[in-house]
């Protein structure tokens, strides 16, 4: 009889000790979905570059879910004879369920300063203005003509 219950009790200790992995798992899970049901719904691409009369004009592609706008964060960084060349604008995009084209002319941000060929670096985020955990970026090393 005793070495019934000693195996019992050993039984019902393991049983919790291995409730404990689980338990943690639960909890972690159910921390973590709010992060996953706000998973970003946003996307983004960079992909054509091109130069002419010191300005690059960049492109891509974007889509976001929902109605209203959002916020399209471009920045270009590139290399002239002397130095680096950077330009930075934002714009309001409109948002649907499908994938949209952007193109945007920029300048460089310094008087004086041009954009020649070669290789550029583009930044491109998307944000909704009134959910900043819904957004997208992506940054890519694009050769512009």
């Amino acid at each position: 009889m005793s070495f019934s219950f000693a195996t019992k009790a050993v039984a019902v200790r393991t049983a919790r000790w291995s409730a404990v992995p689980a338990l943690a798992a639960a909890t972690i899970a159910l921390a973590a979905s709010p992060a996953l049901a706000n998973a970003s719904s946003a996307r983004v691409s960079a992909n054509t570059a091109s130069v002419s009369h010191g300005q690059v004009t960049v492109g891509g592609t974007y889509q976001c879910a929902g109605r209203g706008s959002d916020q399209l964060r471009v920045t270009v960084v590139g290399e002239n004879r002397r130095n680096q060349v950077e330009a930075s604008r934002t714009v309001n995009v409109s948002c649907a369920a499908w994938t949209h084209t952007w193109r945007l002319t920029l300048n460089s941000d310094r008087r004086n300063e041009q954009f020649t060929a070669g290789q550029v670096r583009v930044q491109a985020t998307l944000v909704n203005p009134r959910n900043r955990n819904d957004h997208a970026s992506t940054s890519r090393t694009l050769f512009a003509r």
